[in-house]
């Protein structure tokens, strides 16, 4: 049978595929068979071949239709260089795009080979769009698209959220080699930094398998460094999650679950329905929550949880600061975030705070007040994370560096998202700050956490006596992980490529940041009198871009 639409998925910035399945592609492939099309996934995140193979691939299938699956980070630039390579060998080929890189769908169709845009949610778009393009009829009559019209890019509006989740058919499981992202839940669980002690994970009668599983779409909050390709959250029925978890367990002989959600709960209601409902079906699985806001939980909520079979629920923390809290509107308190984590830790599940650093208004001040924050938990050495704050198309991060002139090229700029810039690395600096400043966040953190760490397990003070430590407790995680050689042999090669960099100017290692403000701008000004120690949305990246586009606007001078 032939191929109508091919959906291709760019590789991702890790050296292989994660355990999260590429649930878009296959929602929307799910409707298009839903509507009698014959679509088909070409998943190179999973197999990692070249442009020449990709396009030998399509030679092979001859599909109608070409689509992209954009998520906007790591693919812009993968999905540049292809597309003109298919459209050379493919000329007559329509190509259509979706996904979180649709946000930036002007830039994509000025300077790619992309024909088309989903703007959004593609599974109803994607099919009329289908039945558009078989009918030989006018774009115009396909609501939620970008497309070139001569010289001009045009839109043909929003379309509506699809309201009924519940509605939409089971995702296209079989057009992708699920066991790319089925992994041993144990085996899985022993990677964490921390020994997590629960008794049925190592249950030798449990079904070994652990699968990723979507509840809910979107998120009910507005962070200001988060895209939205749809506004807000919509959450399936408590009958199908379950009704989907069932069918997951058996198809996949999964024992281990992750709720895959930004969003996993957005009111303490939802939480206890889900534990009621898991008590109803008797049913006996470990899982993970990979999203959870810390003002939709409590100590009763997190007790139960556990009870159940939760081992470890994921909160974005975002900072230890209130004032950089409530810049990136996370409408919650600092000691809102200590709580939850500490109520997480006395119920027995693990957690990993998670933080950003380099938001607007960031200073040396805000993350040392993160760093208080971090020892007040006293977790362990390795169990936090963070990441320095990227600006992504949709977000009020991408507007602040389009109104700054940080991000005057769209384009140069997308395309440098690749590898480290877009996932975890230094690309740009949106603070105040001097470049080496922000640079040194990243290390100062660590620093004074092992510090503390050391000092308040071994009393060890002295910085060569840590560091020496430090070395053997990660040899001694990484040899319980099974991974010490090829770890070490990692850790190798990072050292002597950075070597290889090195510039006598700066530390070994640091890279040139690329992208910096072009407009010197005075953030305490524009964040006002407002008190930085309380929840405040007045202080929001929302409405600091609002009052420099009203200053731009007006022609004022923008200064310290």
């Amino acid at each position: 049978m032939a191929v109508d639409f091919l959906i291709i998925i760019p590789p991702s910035s890790g050296k292989k595929n994660g355990i999260y399945p590429p649930y878009g592609a296959m929602y929307v492939a799910s409707a298009l068979r839903r509507k009698g099309y014959n679509p088909a996934i070409l998943n190179v995140d999973a197999e990692r071949i070249t442009n020449r193979d990709v396009v030998r691939r399509v030679k092979e299938l001859n599909p109608r239709y070409l689509g992209f699956s954009g998520i906007v980070a790591p693919s812009y630039a993968y999905i540049k260089s292809l597309s003109f390579d298919l459209k050379k060998a493919f000329p007559a080929k329509i190509q259509i795009l979706g996904g979180g890189l649709s946000s930036a769908a002007e830039t994509v169709l000025k300077n790619t080979a992309i024909d088309i845009v989903i703007r959004g949610e593609g599974d109803i778009t994607a099919t009329e769009l289908m039945d558009c393009l078989n009918g030989k009829r006018d774009f115009h009559t396909v609501r939620g698209i970008h497309f070139r019209e001569g010289e001009s890019i045009l839109f043909t509006g929003e379309r509506m959220l699809i309201a009924q989740l519940d509605s939409l058919p089971y995702p296209a499981f079989d057009l992708v080699d699920m066991s790319k992202y089925i992994v041993n839940g144990a085996e899985h669980i022993k990677l964490f930094s921390t020994k997590i002690d629960d008794r049925r994970i190592f249950d030798k009668d449990r079904m070994p398998n652990m699968v990723v599983v979507p509840t809910s779409r979107g998120c009910f909050n507005e962070c200001s460094f988060c895209f939205r390709s749809y506004p807000g959250l919509r959450v399936h029925s408590i009958k199908y999650v379950f009704d989907f978890i069932e069918y997951c367990i058996e198809k996949f002989n999964a024992g281990f679950i992750t709720l895959g959600d930004e969003c996993f709960a957005p009111t303490k209601k939802r939480n206890w329905e889900f534990i009621e409902e898991y008590k109803r079906r008797r049913l006996d699985i470990v899982f993970k929550i990979f999203g959870m806001r810390v003002d939709t939980v409590d100590q009763d909520i997190l007790k139960a949880y556990k009870e159940i079979g939760c081992w470890m629920i994921e909160y974005g923390f975002e900072s230890g600061s209130q004032k950089m809290l409530n810049i990136i509107n996370k409408r919650v308190s600092v000691e809102d975030n200590k709580c939850a984590a500490v109520w997480t830790r006395q119920a027995g599940i693990y957690t990993s705070p998670a933080f950003v650093l380099g938001m607007p208004g960031e200073t040396t001040e805000t993350v040392l007040e993160t760093i208080d924050f971090l020892k007040s938990l006293d977790f362990d050495f390795k169990q936090y994370q963070w990441k320095y704050a990227i600006p992504i198309p949709g977000s009020e991060l991408y507007n602040f560096a389009r109104l700054t002139g940080t991000i005057d090229d769209e384009d140069k700029y997308l395309s440098s998202l690749t590898g480290e810039a877009a996932s975890t690395g230094f690309n740009i600096n949106l603070t105040d700050e001097p470049d080496e400043v922000v640079a040194g966040w990243d290390r100062q953190l660590k620093g004074e956490l092992d510090r503390h760490y050391f000092y308040k397990r071994y009393k060890i003070e002295n910085r060569l006596l840590a560091k020496i430590m430090h070395i053997f407790i990660i040899l001694a995680l990484y040899k319980r992980q099974k991974r010490l050689f090829s770890a070490v042999k990692e850790k190798f090669e990072a050292f002597f490529f950075a070597l290889l960099k090195h510039d006598r100017k700066s530390p070994i290692g640091a890279k040139p940041i690329r992208f910096r403000k072009k407009i010197n701008i005075d953030i305490k000004k524009l964040i006002g009198k407002h008190d930085r120690y309380s929840i405040n949305s007045d202080m929001s990246l929302r409405n600091i871009n609002r009052k420099l586009r009203e200053m731009l606007a007006n022609n004022e001078v923008i200064g310290r």
